[in-house]
C-alpha cells in the first residue's frame, strides 16, 4: 500500500493535547456558514459549460476550489491517526450522491471518491462526477455494489465491531484490504455533499468518524438573498454554504485561512481560475474520457432512480 501521509515538520501544543482529549469526530466538531453572493459565480458556471460542453454544478465548483485551497496550504490537508495529527500526501475529495431505493420512499446515501482532484480541471471534475453518480444511481458501479453486497451479507450485530477492525487495518497499521471491496483511505481529504436538491436552504453534515474526514461541506439551495453593496440593500442570487471541521486538526488560524480562501473564489471567479473559454478544448477529450469511463457490459441492473 502507497504512504498517504506523513509526519508534519511541527507540530503545536494544541494538536497534541486535542488528539488526546477527543476521542472521535463526533466531540470535536465545528460548524459554520456563510451566506454567498453567487452572481457572478453563476455567470462564470454558465459560461464554463457552454465552452466545456459539460454541466459544471456548484458540487463541482466546491470541490475544485477546495482541492486548490488544500494543495496551496497543504498543512491544511491533515488526518486524524491513532493519537497524531497527520499531513495527507494527497488532495482526494468525496463527493456524496443520494439513492432513491426501488419503492422511492427512501434515499441510500453513497458516493465518489476523486484521487488527486487539485491534478483535475473543472469541467473533468464535472464530467467525472455526472458519470459516476450516474453509475452509482443504476446499480452499475462495481465498486459500489461490491461494497454492498458484502455489507449484506454481515450480521447487523456484528457490524459495529467488523467497522472497527476494518478502520484499524486500513488506517492504524495498514493493510491493503482491495481485495475484499475495501478501499484504502476510502474518503479523502474532504467531502462535498449538496443539500440544494432536496430543497434545503441550510443544513449542517455531520462529521462520520469511520471516513477520518476532517473537513465536509454542504450547499444549499440557491435563492434571492438580501445584500449590501456601497451601504445600499440589493436583491442577489445567494447560496448557504456550511462548513463542518474537526477541532483536533483545525483552530481559529487554520479555519480562517481556510474561509477567507474560499470566500475569495466563491466571490471573486473570474480573478482564481481559468477563463471559461480556456475550457473549450474539454470539448475533445469529454467523448474520449466518458468511453474509458463507461461500465462494463455485464454491470447489473438499476437499483435506484435514474
Amino acid at each position: 500500500m502507497a504512504k498517504l501521509w506523513k509526519e508534519p515538520e511541527k507540530v503545536s501544543s494544541w494538536r497534541k493535547i486535542s488528539v488526546g482529549m477527543w476521542r472521535n469526530p463526533s466531540q470535536p466538531t465545528i460548524y459554520g456558514f456563510e451566506t454567498v453572493d453567487v452572481d457572478e459565480l453563476l455567470k462564470y458556471l454558465d459560461e464554463a459549460s457552454e465552452a466545456s460542453g459539460s454541466k459544471v454544478t456548484l458540487t463541482a465548483y466546491l470541490t475544485k476550489i477546495t482541492a486548490d485551497v488544500l494543495a496551496e496550504f497543504p498543512a491544511l490537508n491533515t488526518i486524524v491517526v491513532g493519537n497524531k495529527v497527520l499531513q495527507r500526501e494527497n488532495v482526494d475529495a468525496f463527493c456524496q450522491v443520494a439513492v432513491a431505493n426501488d419503492e422511492g420512499g427512501s434515499a441510500d446515501l453513497s458516493g465518489a471518491k476523486l484521487p488527486n482532484v487539485d491534478e483535475m480541471t473543472l469541467p473533468e471534475i464535472a464530467d467525472k462526477l455526472h458519470r459516476r453518480a450516474e453509475r452509482i444511481r443504476k446499480g452499475q458501479d462495481a465498486e459500489i455494489e461490491q461494497t454492498k453486497s458484502m455489507l449484506d451479507k454481515i450480521p447487523p450485530v456484528v457490524l459495529p465491531q467488523l467497522m472497527r477492525v476494518v478502520d484499524v487495518l486500513t488506517y492504524v497499521v495498514p493493510f491493503d484490504l482491495g481485495k475484499i471491496g475495501i478501499r484504502n483511505d476510502p474518503f479523502g481529504s474532504y467531502m462535498v455533499t449538496n443539500c440544494g436538491p432536496f430543497d434545503i436552504k441550510l443544513g449542517f453534515a455531520p462529521l462520520v468518524p469511520f471516513a477520518r474526514t476532517p473537513i465536509v461541506i454542504l450547499p444549499g439551495i440557491i435563492e434571492d438573498h438580501l445584500f449590501v453593496e456601497d451601504g445600499e440593500p440589493v436583491v442577489k442570487k445567494g447560496c448557504q454554504i456550511s462548513f463542518t471541521a474537526d477541532h483536533r486538526c483545525f483552530d481559529g488560524l487554520q479555519i480562517g485561512i481556510f474561509v477567507r480562501e474560499m470566500r475569495k473564489r466563491l466571490n471573486h471567479p473570474y480573478d482564481h481560475n481559468p477563463a471559461p473559454e480556456t475550457y473549450a478544448v474539454h470539448r475533445d477529450d469529454v467523448d474520449v474520457a466518458a468511453a474509458v469511463d463507461s461500465p462494463p457490459p455485464e454491470a447489473s441492473k438499476p437499483v435506484g432512480g435514474s
